[in-house]
C-alpha cells in the first residue's frame, strides 16, 4: 500500500479515542463507523508537523492502531515498545511488549506508544496513534549514552544492549537513568497492513 496522507486528525495524536473512526455521536456517545480516520492509516511527519502536535513528537512515521483489551496497562507508557498482539489479529491490533507473540523471540512488528492509556481504557479496546519509524522519545530503563544500541526489555522499556532480535534503535540523546525520557532513531521491523 502506498504511503497516503491523512488530513484529517479528529482530536490529536496524544489522544484516545473509543471509536476506529475517531469520531462518536455526541448524543448517543456511539462511534460512527464512517470518516477521514481508520485503523492502519498512517502518514509521516516532518519535526515541525510532529512539534505542532506535541513538544515530545518528532519527525517520523505514525500509525492509528487499535489496543488489546487483555494489555498491561502499566505497560503502556509514553516512549514504551508496544508490538502486534497475535497474526490472527493484524498489524494494526497492538499490545504492551510483555503480551506480544515474541516477547521472547524479539519484535515481529515494533510501536512506540506516544501517550499512557488506563486500564479501563485499554480494557475497552481504545484506538491510538503510535509511531513507528523516525526520530521518537523512548522510556528508559536504566542510563543511557548517546550512539549506544538500544534493546527492549519485558516492560517496554529500553536498555543499552546489543541482543539483535530485540534491537529497537540507537540514541541520539543521554538518559540520566531509568524512567527518564530521550531521543532515539527507531530501527523496528515495519510491517504494512
Amino acid at each position: 500500500m502506498p504511503l497516503q496522507r491523512n488530513e484529517f486528525i479528529p482530536q490529536n495524536m496524544l489522544t484516545v479515542y473509543t471509536s476506529p473512526s475517531g469520531m462518536t455521536d455526541p448524543r448517543t456517545g456511539l462511534p460512527y463507523q464512517a470518516g477521514g480516520l481508520k485503523p492502519g492509516d498512517y502518514f509521516d511527519l516532518t519535526e515541525a508537523e510532529a512539534q505542532a502536535q506535541s513538544s515530545a513528537l518528532h519527525e517520523g512515521r505514525y500509525r492509528f492502531v487499535q489496543v488489546d483489551s487483555t494489555a498491561t496497562a502499566a505497560n503502556i507508557l509514553q516512549g514504551t515498545i508496544g508490538c502486534m498482539k497475535t497474526l490472527g489479529g493484524g498489524v494494526n491490533f497492538i499490545t504492551d511488549f510483555s503480551n506480544n507473540i515474541g516477547s521472547t523471540t524479539g519484535l515481529p512488528r515494533g510501536v512506540v506508544f506516544l501517550a499512557p492509556l488506563t486500564a479501563a481504557q485499554v480494557a475497552a479496546g481504545a484506538y491510538v496513534f503510535v509511531q513507528e519509524a523516525g526520530d521518537a522519545t523512548l522510556l528508559a530503563a536504566a542510563a543511557v549514552s548517546v550512539g549506544q544500541a538500544l534493546i527492549v526489555t519485558t516492560a517496554g522499556k529500553v536498555t543499552p544492549g546489543t541482543t539483535v532480535n530485540l534491537y529497537v534503535g540507537a540514541a541520539i540523546q543521554a538518559a540520566a537513568g531509568s524512567g527518564s525520557l530521550f531521543r532515539t532513531i527507531l530501527d523496528l521491523p515495519i510491517v504494512q497492513g
